[in-house]
């Protein structure tokens, strides 16, 4: 007889099941649960540790909770960042069959949105138009700078391999 405490879902927290096998509706989604937390938990850590060897104290990392998987042909966005508060925001699953993508992506998206932050979209006028320049050569040299920085940490160097 096999008993598993599961606190991970709101209807079962706390409570007892004997024999998971017995009960097949439930084995598949505690399967699954797990291996999405465990994910989860090693992807916000990983962030935290690349927001630390960046020096960056004020930022705040989140995976993008999206349930559904992308439709074909619709735009989607990989990750986004709020410059007021400090949020960042990134997709960790794929978009068509949400399976976890690699952590180097992840980490590149995560430079990718920092740089948002260390080097801001500034209004300037072309062509007698004033535009808000969010991408520009500055912008993807600190991008890589970034990505350097994470790829020198001993911690982080076996994700890009």
């Amino acid at each position: 007889m096999t008993v598993a405490y599961v606190i991970l879902t709101p209807h079962l927290r706390g409570k007892n099941l004997v024999d998971i096998e017995a009960r097949s509706f439930v084995a598949p989604l505690l399967r699954m649960t797990v291996n999405y937390m465990t994910f989860t938990d090693e992807v916000i850590g990983v962030c935290e540790h690349a927001f630390s060897v960046l020096k960056i104290k004020n930022l705040k990392f989140r995976p993008m909770r999206r349930i559904r998987p992308i439709k074909k042909g619709c735009s989607f966005v990989i990750g986004r960042t709020n410059l007021k508060t400090g949020l960042i925001t990134i997709d960790i699953l794929t978009p068509k069959q949400r399976k976890p993508k690699k952590i180097s992506s992840i980490l590149r998206t995560l430079c990718h949105e920092i740089a948002h932050h260390q080097k801001p979209p500034y209004k300037q006028l072309y062509r007698f138009k004033w535009i808000n320049r969010q991408h520009y050569p500055k912008f993807y040299k600190q991008v890589s700078k970034n990505i350097d920085k994470l790829k020198s940490d001993l911690r982080l160097l076996k994700y890009f391999d």
